[in-house]
């Protein structure tokens, strides 16, 4: 059992440690109200006397709350339910008040219950029994919902029995979802869906014949939801979503798909319990065309200028710190059509396992913490690697993985979660990069002409454009090696910028600035967007 909630009296947690699921049972019918009294009557499995006995416990705000604390496997179910004010603040923004209402991810049933509070009470019943459908692969989530609606909306034993029939146990990623006027939804947090359908080949298979190649294996599970979402609904979806579906390459098949949102609220992360990662509730009307995306943000929702469609969800999130201009493809081509771009995996990652020592033999390994805008911090910051901190590690050249030990010569690297590019050079070759490091490889450019383009501001402006919302703040962006390639390349790199990027690579500090202002002129780039660029990267404006 983990962690007692601090909602929890502490007697209460010690019987509750004791008492396993039949515990957690009572906790929970005891949670939602005066079961005995009340609704012992319905035959809800929520309320079955077997296990009860425990110590009294005071009904709470919050019973879904309650019973997402004291899971015993929360995170690797993903279990995260939406606070019930969010539930009703999105519920209002998607749902028409007549519609019948999916979730096919029901938890505790904030959704379901925000639809039967939006109505009055004299309302709800035929909505509850009727109207509203909800499923989960939780069976002790799905009676706590039935509990929680029959709280709200009392019902007779033969109402009970069609409640039961309404919010049942299911898998909705192998049912086909009920086709419905409007799905409100917040999908478990599992990231990558290669996790999720990895021990289950029927499920595998199944997902593929539904979807076909718009899902990769690295394509979000709240992102399947979503495509789910949008070919059951006849008119709304109303959906929460790590902010990285707006912009990651692995979900962008659909986004195709679904197309722009009709809203996207940027939520404070704080908002949901034990939540660390950015997240978006986001609206859509299936068949009707987005001509101007409405933006939200914070708590209380409030509005943004409105935003224009994009196939990059990123830009429409709200991010104060957006670039004030952005560079287009060129005559010169992209960053990958002059130089080699390459990312290592885990079995690169591995294959040092065991192999580093601390200012030995061989190459320097660099993680991305220690890469700066033209500066590598080797032997500077400590690095934590294998589980173990290290301030100089290096690793024999006879133990790199293959992949690693063909790369010779100048090369850069780029870190891979960071405000701005941030790359530096290492003309001699004398260092590898750890995984997720980028290693760019002069191909029909140099070191420093790379260089220069990379510490330039427009190609951070690119890469903002690109992928903001995909890191773990709003306010940083994670590159990826198709990410670089893809780089437009400035119309020129002048002498000026080579000189410079030569200073940079020698370790003269305070050229970066010096040069960004020299490659943002290349560019013809506004003034405005060197300031931008050099907020962002911590560094003053030149004089």
């Amino acid at each position: 059992m983990p962690r007692p909630a601090p909602d929890v009296p502490r007697a209460y947690a010690e019987w509750l440690a004791e008492a396993g699921e039949a515990g957690l049972r009572h906790a929970l019918a005891e949670a939602v109200g005066d079961a005995d009294a009340r609704w012992r009557h319905t035959g809800l499995p929520l309320f079955d006397p077997v296990g009860r006995g425990g110590p009294a416990l005071p009904p709470v705000a919050d019973p879904a709350a309650l019973y997402a604390r004291l899971h015993p496997a929360r995170r690797a179910t993903g279990v995260f339910y939406t606070p019930a004010n969010v539930a009703d603040a999105i519920t209002a923004l998607a749902w028409n008040g007549e519609d019948d209402v999916l979730d096919p991810a029901c938890g505790g049933g904030a959704f379901l219950l925000a639809a039967l509070r939006a109505l009055p009470a004299a309302d709800r019943l035929p909505i509850a029994l009727g109207r509203l459908h909800g499923t989960d692969v939780d069976p002790l989530a799905v009676w706590l919902t039935q509990a929680r609606i029959a709280a709200l909306v009392p019902v007779d034993r033969a109402q009970a029995v069609v409640l039961q029939r309404a919010v049942r146990c299911e898998n909705a990623l192998v049912a086909p979802f009920r086709e419905v006027g409007t799905v409100l939804t917040n999908p478990p947090f599992l990231n990558r869906l290669r996790a999720l359908v990895a021990p289950d080949p029927a499920l595998a298979a199944h997902l593929r014949a539904r979807f076909g190649a718009v899902l990769g294996p690295y394509t979000d599970v709240s992102a399947v939801f979503l495509l789910a979402s949008l070919r059951a609904a006849r008119r709304s979806v109303g959906i929460v979503l790590p902010a990285s579906v707006c912009a990651t390459r692995d979900s962008a098949a659909v986004r195709e798909e679904c197309g722009p949102p009709d809203w996207l609220w940027t939520l404070p992360t704080d908002l949901f319990d034990a939540v660390r990662v950015p997240l978006v509730a986001a609206g859509f009307r299936p068949g009707r065309p987005t001509t101007r995306v409405r933006r939200l943000a914070g708590w209380p929702a409030a509005d943004l200028p409105d935003g224009e469609p994009t196939p990059n969800w990123g830009p429409l999130l709200h991010a104060a710190e957006l670039p004030p201009w952005t560079p287009r493809l060129g005559p010169t081509g992209t960053l990958g059509d002059h130089a080699r771009i390459e990312a290592d995996f885990r079995d690169e990652y591995y294959a040092l396992q065991g192999h580093i020592q601390e200012d030995g033999e061989g190459l320097r390994v660099l993680t991305s913490g220690q890469i700066d805008a033209g500066h590598l911090a080797w032997g500077e910051r400590p690095a934590r690697i294998h589980r173990s901190a290290w301030l100089r590690p290096t690793v024999p050249i006879a133990a790199l993985h293959p992949r690693q030990a063909r790369r010779t010569g100048p090369r850069l690297f780029v870190a891979t979660q960071t405000r701005v590019i941030e790359a530096a050079a290492d003309l001699e070759g004398r260092c590898v990069g750890l995984t997720p490091v980028i290693t760019v490889l002069p191909g029909s450019r140099d070191a420093l002409d790379l260089l220069a383009v990379l510490l330039s501001p427009p190609a951070s402006a690119w890469a903002r454009g690109r992928g903001t919302g995909s890191g773990m703040s709003l306010r940083a962006m994670k590159l990826a090696a198709s990410d670089l390639r893809d780089l437009p390349m400035p119309p020129l790199v002048p002498e000026e910028a080579r000189v410079l990027a030569g200073r940079v690579a020698a370790g003269e500090r305070g050229a970066v600035v010096a040069l960004a202002a020299c490659m943002n002129a290349a560019w013809g780039a506004p003034a405005s967007l060197l300031a931008w660029w050099c907020q962002q990267a911590g560094l003053p404006l030149p004089d």
